[in-house]
């Protein structure tokens, strides 16, 4: 039903007349898209085929895709089966912590290549279920029921199992499937009340709550225009000017369109309520180029969802936004064929075998085969990579990262595609491999890559998301590293401010308050939020009476966002770090375990939670959590590690080396190094050495270990192992007087001999 403008106004009026913002009434109302296609028809229309528009539904024989026809799937001895009953959609399934039980299916979710549906449970929860349709052809090896994970059995208790935390719409799903979502979570029932306007991603889902705009339309059109809903500007204007790759000659000012992208296309955390035309860092929290999501050259490694490989790319620095490939209201390029990138690389150039080396219309003469390669995610889900890179063998060779070329020839080696390369006259030893090579030299606890991080994190010409991540991979252990974390929180960027606050948060307490105390009401809230568990438990003494009002201020802010998603077992986690650098043991202890309550998977509660209790002076009660740890993660490193030195506090030294032993297999110079001191605090020297040399050999630049190795090496009588390590410490830290001493007295001795 629509509003007439003399309605709207009335309504207005009486808001006024009861003291309440109107302009809050406006900004918050929905309308619906249908209200949308009365006057945008041609983009309705396109909008109608999306997988927006499909990303969420009733169920109906519509949009059911799968058959459920009686069909019967069987995982891992659990047999489920899909079949209706008077119009409702079904599914029997013994694959349940109660046995065989039939579930109503609520809603589908998603739509091309695959179609989950979402089943209800308890207190309000929807549940994703596991096992899902194929909707791609046949002819791909579609149109099947599978399971979204094929080689491993996931008990019911597991938060991994369709019926757990990670498999929860409410939680994990429904901002990004549905229009002006509300998550409505009580925790003191564990309950869910959630909430939409539109089932799918609806118009407003992009552009913002429509009802302004609606009354406007609906009323006197010669009055200017309200500015929501966001008008997204669509394609940019590019030119060539001479040039083989075209230039933006329109203004580049759509970063609002790629953050509203950004909201849901990218892997991040939820903070405040969206704001349409906000920063994504003033409701999200933007992942970073870590380990295990990206590989070191910011290739896709785990789901990361595109925004952080696209602000990588060169696209994006030139100003290329996503209309400019992707049709907003459907969701599809322009064209599947490499004209999409002839817009504005010139084809007479780019589309040809001088430059991409392959017959013309192969695979390999595909744009996107090269610079956006696929990675497989849910079994059947392709996703391009959007950094747009070119293929490196090199670096595959250097740091295992892939690369297209062997993605597209997977019968050949790395080596036989760089020397095809080097043929062609494309090696490179460029920027992007300095950058690589610092990054997977962080990601094994080296320190040669640290001046190249500290490079990145202060280039202009670095994008921000390497920059921010250069600042995460520091190791802030000189005053180089120290003065690069001081100006990274002088930018203009909230990304990188808030890495230069994270890192600077784990500094000494005189030093954390000279540099973050100025930040004190910075205007971002992804900034503010870091800043407050950064701030956490600096005493008031040590503050004006202004910057403490302000860092309570922090503390309210920072709890009253943590309080809308008590939900998680993350958020629990985090509050538990909180109350802990606060001082607030108990309470903190209350989070750790609330936090395995709701997974008890989760590993850094076990460890945070050990640490507490024996920081607190209840070591026993430490090795009992990191016993129920191992109970649960079994053969965990890091439970290990933490575990042997509890036994080691305890002086129980024959479970302590036990464990340490264990830890010591993982690939970490740090458990390596401590088994190492604890095999020599016991006597067994040689044992010692040996597995300081083999740390010497992985990790050559690690300071302490050769320390120590130095030192046991002299003990042993073994001049040549101590001398050895010696020199390496002088190369690595040509300033320190005492290592050119001990190298001297070592040479002299080695002579002497």
């Amino acid at each position: 039903m629509s509003i007439s403008l003399k309605t709207m106004r009335l309504l207005l009026l009486v808001l006024c007349l009861l003291g309440l913002n109107a302009s809050v009434f406006s900004s918050e109302t929905y309308v619906g898209s249908e209200n949308c296609a009365q006057c945008h028809q041609t983009e309705y229309a396109q909008w109608s085929t999306s997988h927006h528009q499909a990303a969420m539904a009733k169920p109906s024989r519509t949009t059911v895709l799968a058959p459920f026809e009686g069909e019967e799937f069987v995982w891992f001895g659990k047999t489920s089966r899909f079949h209706q009953d008077n119009g409702r959609f079904l599914i029997t399934t013994n694959d349940t912590g109660a046995g065989e039980t039939t579930f109503e299916v609520a809603y589908t979710f998603g739509v091309f290549p695959l179609q989950q549906y979402l089943i209800p449970t308890d207190k309000g929860r929807l549940q994703s279920f596991t096992v899902a349709w194929d909707a791609r052809p046949e002819s791909e090896n579609g149109q099947r029921w599978y399971h979204l994970t094929t080689d491993e059995y996931i008990a019911p208790d597991d938060p991994l199992h369709w019926s757990g935390l990670y498999q929860n719409w409410n939680n994990s799903c429904a901002e990004c499937h549905s229009t002006d979502v509300n998550k409505n979570y009580d925790v003191t029932n564990d309950s869910y009340n959630t909430t939409f306007t539109e089932v799918s991603v609806g118009c407003e889902a992009c552009h913002g709550p429509g009802q302004a705009h609606l009354a406007w339309a609906q009323g006197d059109l010669s009055q200017a225009a309200p500015p929501w809903p966001s008008q997204l500007k669509q394609r940019a204007q590019w030119a060539f000017n001479d040039k083989a790759i075209a230039q933006r000659v329109s203004a580049n000012d759509n970063d609002a369109q790629i953050n509203t992208c950004a909201r849901c296309h990218s892997r991040r955390s939820h903070l405040g309520d969206y704001q349409h035309g906000q920063a994504l860092s003033q409701t999200h929290r933007l992942a970073l180029l870590e380990p295990g999501l990206y590989y070191p050259d910011g290739q896709i490694q785990d789901e990361v969802f595109v925004h952080g490989s696209f602000i990588q790319s060169k696209m994006y620095q030139a100003g290329v936004t996503c209309t400019d490939c992707h049709n907003p209201h459907s969701g599809k390029i322009y064209t599947q064929t490499n004209a999409l990138c002839a817009s504005c690389h010139q084809a007479e150039v780019f589309d040809t075998p001088k430059h991409h080396h392959h017959q013309p219309s192969s695979a390999g003469a595909e744009c996107v085969d090269c610079h956006m390669s696929t990675t497989t995610y849910m079994g059947i889900d392709a996703r391009r990579d959007h950094s747009m890179q070119i293929p490196r063998p090199d670096l595959t060779i250097n740091t295992g990262t892939p690369n297209a070329c062997n993605k597209c020839h997977e019968d050949k080696t790395a080596d036989w595609a760089m020397m095809h390369l080097s043929e062609w006259g494309q090696l490179r030893c460029d920027q992007q491999t300095e950058r690589t090579l610092a990054f997977h030299a962080a990601s094994l606890g080296q320190a040669k890559g640290q001046q190249t991080l500290q490079e990145i994190a202060l280039s202009e010409a670095q994008p921000a998301i390497w920059r921010a991540s250069a600042i995460n991979a520091l190791v802030v252990n000189n005053q180089s590293a120290l003065t690069t974390l001081q100006l990274a929180l002088t930018s203009s960027d909230p990304l990188i401010r808030q890495s230069g606050v994270r890192q600077a948060g784990n500094l000494p307490d005189n030093l954390k308050n000279e540099i973050l105390l100025p930040l004190l009401g910075d205007e971002d809230l992804g900034v503010r939020l870091t800043l407050a568990f950064a701030l956490a438990g600096i005493a008031d003494v040590n503050l004006s009476k202004a910057q403490a009002q302000q860092r309570r201020t922090l503390d309210t802010e920072y709890r009253a966002i943590a309080e809308r998603h008590l939900d998680q077992a993350e958020q629990h986690l985090s509050l538990g770090d909180y109350e802990t650098r606060l001082g607030n043991t108990e309470i903190a202890l209350t989070r750790y375990q609330t936090a395995l309550s709701k997974n008890s998977q989760l590993l850094a509660a076990y460890i945070n939670k050990a640490d507490l209790e024996a920081n607190s002076g209840n070591n026993q009660e430490a090795i009992g959590t990191l016993e129920r740890g191992l109970t649960e993660i079994a053969d965990n490193p890091d439970l290990a590690f933490a575990l042997g030195l509890a036994h080691i506090r305890n002086q129980d030294y024959s479970q302590g080396l036990q464990q340490l032993a264990i830890a010591a297999k993982a690939e970490s110079a740090r458990y390596r190094y401590t088994y190492a001191i604890a095999l020599h605090g016991q006597g067994k020297l040689h044992d010692a050495l040996a597995i300081l040399k083999g740390v010497r050999r992985k990790w050559p630049d690690n300071e302490e270990a050769l320390q120590a190795l130095a030192q046991f090496a002299v003990e042993a009588k073994d001049t040549r192992t101590a001398l050895e390590a010696v020199r390496q410490l002088t190369e690595l830290a040509p300033d320190n007087r005492q290592y050119q001493v001990w190298r001297q007295q070592l040479e002299r001795i080695a002579i002497a001999r």
